[in-house]
Parts: structure tokens; C-alpha cells; sequence
């Protein structure tokens, strides 16, 4: 026999795993039920109905069924705990159908029954189609790489391109950063559960931790996660084609783990939305492009000149129908004589189109006469702002509306 201080470790236990951590409501009524199991009450339909979920007297269960709704989801919730973080406990707690009593009972029953299989199959059928996905998502990847080669004729540059041509010669290894939105989870009392949030205005972990500092009762946590977007992942396969053409294998790494200490060790090309530049905004400091994000607008300080007021562009929302997009390419002197590239835009349409516009030598014809005009060859360095219009994610013009060289620091 087990003896009360015993049975309230175990219920501990069960309150504080992850099953029950954020479910309120059930822990209490699984507490309840295991204090009048210790008490040796007896307990009754309308009795839990009045104590437990603040019924009136004259409650009726042929009515209302929140007592046997609640006790079948219960018992459901101690099987899922049981079946993960419960499943080496010598002791289990289980409350037996047609009763509102619970038992504490030695660990002999087998949880992993195909009927308990079945069970959390229908559960969670949205994981499971989840994982279907991924499983195509991986057929289609190992698809893309058994035609890769044939690909990759498309896009060949001169490895001393006046724009890529360190990192196609590069020494150091070349990281490729996709900008990852950054995602975090929040406990919505309403329907019991923990919810993903993308927030426009919380797009680092230092705007994260002073969300929470100042709600501490919402219950947020770090992402688990990442999450891309279209300017991410559209961007990539022309950059990736680019460099295994001239026999370069670059690194992946998602832009919410960079950090400052590790810009002295690559060849850095950053792609994807002006809202996932996390730590990397610091470094377009040494730029005269400055961004806000809520609204959306570019802010130029004419070099030289602290006599012209700065340059301020924007960009309407994005929509299904005519959009344009603003585009910063900025390309600097990384700490030890490396690189730093960043292309990113508000919206999908602009960035995926950048990199290929740059790529190209056809397309980015304008941009270089403007480089020799201005400076009578094209700088290693420099800042770029485009204006990109078209529908969709299918552009149709291009504008450069700022085109400077960047000096490299003494």
C-alpha cells in the first residue's frame, strides 16, 4: 500500500510534467479527485459538478455532461502522459471508467497495445500528416540533387566578377545565412493550449525577453522551431548554384543563430526579409541605409553632406495585385579582410529577384554603368537600394534608387 505522502509525490509529478503543465483545469480536477481518493470520500457526479466547475444545486447530469466530459479527457491525458513521460513509473494513476475514483496502482498494464497506438494516431493526425510532408519534401530535395549538375550551367560567372568574385575565390569558408522569422510560443487560456506566434513588432531574442519581462502571465517561450520565408528559400538555389559551379561547398546557418564573434570566420552572404536580420543590423551601421520595420520605410544619409536632410523611402503592404518592394544590397568589409553580403527585402517579391538581377550580368548591365560613371570602375564594396515593382512574386521593373561605393576600413 502506498502511503498519502507517497500518492501526493506521485500526483506532483504527473502536475508538473509537460501533459499537464499548461492545462489548468485538469490539473485541478486531477488533484481533486486524488485529495478525496486520500480523504476516502465518495465522490458523485453532482457533487464534482458543483465543487470542481462551480455548478449551481440543482444541477442536472441527464443535462449537462461537463463531469463525464471532463473525466473522459482526463483519463485520455494520464494515457498520453503514461506513454511518454510516465512510462518507467513503478506506479500509475488511473481512474476507472463508470467511477470518480482514483487509483493508485502498480505498473503492470501495457501501454503500448496497438488499440493505445490507434488511439494516439487519431490523436495527433495533424503530426502525423506533418511528417508525410516531410517525407515528400525530402523525396523532392533528393530529386533536386540527382539533377543538381545539370543545373548548375545556368549560372556561371568569371571567378573575378567584380561582385562575387572573393567568394568564388574564397579561402575561408562561405556561410550562407537564410533569414528565419522569429516564432514563439504563447499559452492561450480560451482553448487550452500553447499556440505559435509570429509578432511583426518581435524579431530578435532581446525584443522577445523584454516581451516576456513585461508579460510574465502570458507564459511565452522561445521558438522550437524556425520558420523561413518565400524571400528565404526562393533566394537560395541561384546562390547555391553560383558557388557549386566554381567547385565552393557552402555552410547553411539560419540568421536567428548568428552571432557577432563568428563574422571574422567566413565569407558571409546573408538573403531573405529586412525583419530577420537579427544581430546582422549592427553591421549595416557602416552603411548609410538605415530601416524601420513598423512601417515599413528605408532611411538614406547622403554622405558627406550633414546638411541634406536624409532620404526617406517606403513601401505600401504587400498584396496579391500590384505590390512594389524596397531592397537594400549591401556588400561590406568584414573584421579580418572577409566579406559581408547582405540582399534583403520587406517583401517576397524583392530579394529572390536581387540575387538573381546581381547574378547576372545581363540584368545588373545598369549597375555597372552607374559604378563607372560615378567611380570609373566597380567597387569591391558598396550600398545599393532598389525599388522593385511587379505582382506577386513575379517582378517586372527595377529601380535603383541609391548606388554608392563603401570604403574598406584602415
Amino acid at each position: 500500500m502506498l502511503n498519502d505522502s507517497t500518492k501526493q509525490n506521485l500526483l506532483d509529478k504527473i502536475l508538473n510534467s509537460k501533459e499537464f503543465a499548461y492545462s489548468p483545469i485538469y490539473s485541478h480536477y486531477l488533484k481533486y479527485l486524488v485529495e478525496a481518493s486520500i480523504k476516502g470520500r465518495v465522490l458523485k457526479e453532482t457533487t464534482i459538478a458543483i465543487e470542481v466547475f462551480s455548478k449551481e444545486a440543482d444541477f442536472n447530469p441527464a443535462e449537462d455532461t461537463i463531469v463525464r466530459s471532463h473525466t473522459y479527457s482526463l483519463r485520455k491525458k494520464l494515457e498520453r502522459y503514461y506513454f511518454t513521460e510516465g512510462k518507467n513509473d513503478k506506479y500509475r494513476l488511473k481512474i476507472p471508467k463508470g467511477h470518480y475514483e482514483a487509483q493508485f496502482i502498480q505498473s503492470t498494464e501495457n501501454f503500448y497495445s496497438p488499440k493505445f497506438f490507434l488511439y494516439y494516431l487519431r490523436t495527433y493526425y495533424q503530426l502525423v500528416i506533418i511528417l508525410l510532408l516531410l517525407m515528400v519534401i525530402f523525396t523532392l530535395w533528393l530529386s533536386i540533387r540527382s539533377v543538381q549538375k545539370q543545373l548548375t550551367q545556368f549560372v556561371t560567372l568569371d571567378k573575378n566578377d567584380p561582385i562575387w568574385g572573393e567568394y568564388l575565390q574564397s579561402q575561408l569558408p562561405i556561410l550562407i545565412v537564410p533569414g528565419d522569422h522569429f516564432v514563439y510560443n504563447m499559452y492561450w487560456d480560451k482553448f487550452d493550449r500553447v499556440i505559435g506566434v509570429r509578432d511583426v513588432l518581435i524579431n530578435s531574442s532581446e525584443e522577445f525577453d523584454s516581451l516576456r519581462t513585461r508579460y510574465p502571465e502570458l507564459r511565452l517561450t522561445p521558438p522550437s522551431e524556425p520558420y523561413f520565408p518565400y524571400h528565404s528559400v526562393w533566394s537560395l538555389p541561384p546562390i547555391l548554384s553560383l558557388f557549386l559551379n566554381a567547385n565552393q561547398k557552402p555552410i547553411l546557418r539560419k540568421s536567428s543563430d548568428l552571432n557577432p564573434q563568428i563574422l571574422d570566420m567566413y565569407n558571409l552572404i546573408f538573403v531573405g526579409s529586412i525583419k530577420t536580420l537579427y544581430s546582422l543590423r549592427h553591421t549595416m551601421a557602416r552603411s548609410h541605409l538605415s530601416f524601420g520595420i513598423a512601417p515599413h520605410r528605408i532611411i538614406y544619409t547622403v554622405p558627406d553632406s550633414s546638411a541634406v536632410p536624409p532620404k526617406i523611402y517606403t513601401t505600401n503592404l504587400h498584396s496579391s495585385g500590384p505590390n512594389e518592394d524596397l531592397v537594400i544590397a549591401v556588400k561590406l568589409p568584414g573584421p579580418v579582410k572577409n566579406s559581408i553580403f547582405i540582399i534583403a527585402s520587406y517583401h517576397s517579391l524583392g530579394a529572390p529577384h536581387i540575387v538573381q538581377y546581381l547574378i547576372s550580368p545581363e540584368q545588373r548591365a545598369e549597375l555597372e554603368k552607374i559604378f563607372l560613371q560615378k567611380y570609373k570602375h566597380i567597387p569591391k564594396y558598396f550600398e545599393i537600394l532598389f525599388r522593385v515593382v511587379g505582382i506577386d512574386k513575379t517582378a517586372y521593373t527595377t529601380q535603383i534608387l541609391v548606388c554608392n561605393q563603401l570604403e574598406e576600413e584602415k
